[in-house]
């Protein structure tokens, strides 16, 4: 199943591109890049998460959701807010393929 979607204007991509805002990578390609640091990656409320921590997590939680049954190409539906879990969770359907969509309305 293919999922429709908007395309940026050419304009747009180019200059994200030349800027380096858009690599031509998965997001998650870019989080296993650094997850051998130590830098914080996430902060809130008073919880601190670092790119080691939340790549195991986003792995951990990956790993769980492969197992009750979600597979690439699949869409999931999100209802968090604006916390960690929700990048976490983000990131983990990111990682087996199924396509995150945010149900909260802000």
């Amino acid at each position: 199943m293919t999922i429709p979607f908007t395309r940026w204007p050419e304009e747009f991509a180019r200059r994200y591109r030349e800027k380096g805002y858009w690599q031509d990578r998965p997001l998650t390609h870019i989080l296993t890049d650094h997850a051998d640091n130590d830098a914080v990656a996430i902060i809130d409320g008073d919880r601190r998460i670092t790119y080691r921590a939340f790549n195991q997590a986003v792995t951990n939680l990956a790993s769980v959701l492969q197992a009750q049954g979600l597979h690439r190409g699949e869409t999931a539906l999100v209802q968090l807010g604006n916390v960690a879990e929700f990048y976490i969770t983000f990131f983990a359907l990111l990682q087996i393929g199924v396509a995150p969509v945010n149900a909260l309305f802000s």
